[in-house]
């Protein structure tokens, strides 16, 4: 839990948020005005290169390369319908190396980065605040801790934040977005994101481990037990929303109540709450923003679901031009 109350990127203040706002920016808008058909790659590597300076601020050049293989490697695994035993498998094996060869170059990083830090240097990312970071006058970290904290922020936002700024991409060529008269630019971005979040969350299935024994209707639980559940199901079950959840439809996120309590989960909840949610959110509600003078089409409606640990578009080919 230590780690995880460290990685938290707005532990950096605003100084941070406000030197990446800009940058994180002019990455989304060089993605959407390359003029090239976007494809669920694309997606996640504009997600890392918007944001990820906030994690690494120096993640380029050989440092990037090993990231995105170990990455790459590590989705194409994660959606394969079986993975044979390491001593057969060619592409486990790879994915192995891929790995090492990333917590290696990272964890060289960290160190690096460890030396060169004065005291009072301010912290410029979130590797900073996790080398930096002290329990009893001890270091909090060692350097291969901080690359694995910084791995597993790193590859949810390329993984899971880059599926969300697919889905919004899909969302937008499928669905009606125009903003309402009267209603704010930035009020109805955000509603837009929580919507797309609704509808299309990337985590469609995530579990939780009882501490305790627990009640579900008649049937008694025991601790220790896991226990799975739906976002996908409870953001769509009528019974927890005000209004037809089985519509996409923004403007029901400018009513004063809209669902019932932990209905809404695209980043879990709790202790456990996905770490990145604030970034993830950053990056979708910079897109949609831009996306609002850009028209966005798809070539053959909007893409099913190719279900998985992160529940992706499948066969993703969108367009995206100025409006005017």
């Amino acid at each position: 839990m230590s780690a995880r109350r460290t990685a938290q990127w707005h532990r950096l203040g605003r100084g941070i948020a406000e030197r990446t706002a800009p940058l994180m920016r002019r990455h989304l808008q060089a993605f959407m005005d390359a003029g090239e058909p976007i494809g669920l790659e694309h997606c996640q590597t504009a997600a890392l290169d918007a944001a990820g300076s906030v994690l690494v601020h120096d993640l380029r050049g050989p440092l990037r390369e090993a990231f995105l293989a170990s990455a790459r490697h590590l989705q194409r695994a994660g959606s394969a319908a079986m993975t044979l035993p390491y001593a057969v498998s060619i592409r486990t094996r790879r994915r192995l190396h891929a790995n090492t060869a990333w917590i290696e170059a990272l964890t060289a990083h960290a160190r690096t980065r460890r030396a060169s830090r004065g005291p009072d240097d301010p912290p410029a990312d979130l590797l900073d605040l996790l080398v930096d970071a002290r329990e009893d006058d001890a270091l909090a970290f060692t350097d291969l801790e901080a690359a694995q904290s910084i791995s597993i922020n790193l590859g949810n936002l390329y993984r899971v934040g880059g599926t969300g700024l697919a889905w919004l991409l899909a969302a937008h060529a499928a669905h009606d977005t125009a903003r309402p008269d009267g209603i704010a630019r930035e009020d109805w971005t955000g509603a837009v994101v929580k919507e797309v979040l609704r509808v299309y969350p990337a985590v469609t299935l995530t579990s939780r481990t009882l501490a305790d024994d627990a009640a579900f209707g008649d049937v008694i639980v025991p601790a220790g037990t896991s226990v799975y559940l739906s976002p996908l199901l409870l953001h769509t079950d009528p019974r927890w929303w005000r209004a037809d959840p089985g519509r996409f439809d923004p403007a029901r996120w400018l009513a004063a109540e809209v669902h019932d309590p932990h209905a809404y989960l695209p980043y879990g909840a709790g202790p456990r709450r996905c770490t990145g949610d604030r970034l993830a959110n950053a990056v979708l509600e910079s897109a949609a923003d831009l996306l609002a003078d850009r028209r966005t089409t798809g070539s053959s409606g909007l893409p099913a679901r190719r279900w998985g640990s992160v529940t992706q578009p499948r066969r993703l080919r969108i367009s995206v031009a100025s409006a005017g």
